[in-house]
């Protein structure tokens, strides 16, 4: 069996641990981080469950940090054959056409949005050139999606992005609205041919799964992907939940490897 997670965060070691504190602290987790997002700690647990690939990004907090993480990114890519580098912008980044050129020559081809912690709408205004410019050179958009606390990431501002751009693949993560798992506001978004999702933070973080069923059933099967969300989550404890889940085996290989491989076809996985 062959598995790709294509949902992993990686931070440089100094600031690791107190980059996913914040994050756990701020989505008030049922339970503390499985890991504190070291290189290592995700290569070795990668190596122990048998995982064969894992997309790593980190989102840029304020456009200086841009060019530095997606840097950073590259060279932990360089380094681990395993990892599948994904970038990120930022709506104050204002060089955003270089970068994603430089992006591309370096074999990156995917940008990684995370509007609550990047303190911008997914829809703000100011991204709209940038998905323009990542649709024209076969980009896609990977965004965290959903807090019902807050208005800033939800299915309807990733609707207008993927209307507007069709040919632009957006990946909604975490079954397209996290914490939110009404299917009347997800159904709009995922019944869209550039729309995909993955598993991430959802099936592991209820107790009543009912409704995560519902919505997966409401997009293309092979538009969903496997994902971990680590550190928060620990990638071979949520590959041991998705085999557990009751999903039909032909579309769980699918979801654990087979979809995302037909999507990423950059390079051959």
């Amino acid at each position: 069996m062959r598995v790709i997670d294509m949902h992993t965060h990686i931070f440089p070691e100094k600031v690791a641990e107190k980059a996913t504190l914040a994050t756990a602290e701020y989505f008030d987790l049922p339970e503390p981080p499985n890991h504190y997002g070291t290189v290592g700690e995700l290569e070795a647990v990668l190596r122990e469950a048998g995982i064969d690939y894992a997309m790593v990004f980190s989102a840029a907090t304020s456009a200086h940090q841009v060019e530095h993480i997606n840097r950073y990114i590259l060279s932990e890519a360089e380094k681990e054959p395993r990892f599948i580098p994904c970038g990120t912008l930022h709506a104050d980044y204002e060089n955003y056409k270089e970068e994603l050129r430089w992006l591309r020559d370096h074999g990156i081809h995917g940008i990684k949005i995370h509007p609550e912690f990047q303190h911008f709408t997914l829809d703000d205004a100011r991204m709209f050139l940038m998905y323009e410019e990542m649709e024209k050179n076969d980009m896609f958009l990977i965004a965290h999606m959903g807090d019902p606390r807050v208005d800033v990431s939800g299915p309807s501002h990733m609707l207008p992005i993927a209307e507007t751009f069709p040919r632009l693949r957006c990946i909604a993560s975490h079954l397209g609205n996290w914490g939110d798992w009404d299917v009347e506001k997800i159904r709009p978004l995922a019944k869209l041919p550039n729309v995909y999702t993955d598993i991430s933070s959802s099936f592991s973080y209820v107790k009543d799964k009912a409704p995560l069923y519902e919505i997966l059933r409401c997009y293309d099967p092979t538009h969903v992907f496997f994902g971990s969300d680590y550190p928060i989550w620990c990638p071979k404890k949520e590959l041991q939940k998705a085999l557990e889940l009751d999903i039909p085996g032909e579309m769980l290989e699918g979801i654990l490897f087979d979809n995302f491989a037909d999507f990423y076809h950059y390079k051959k996985l």
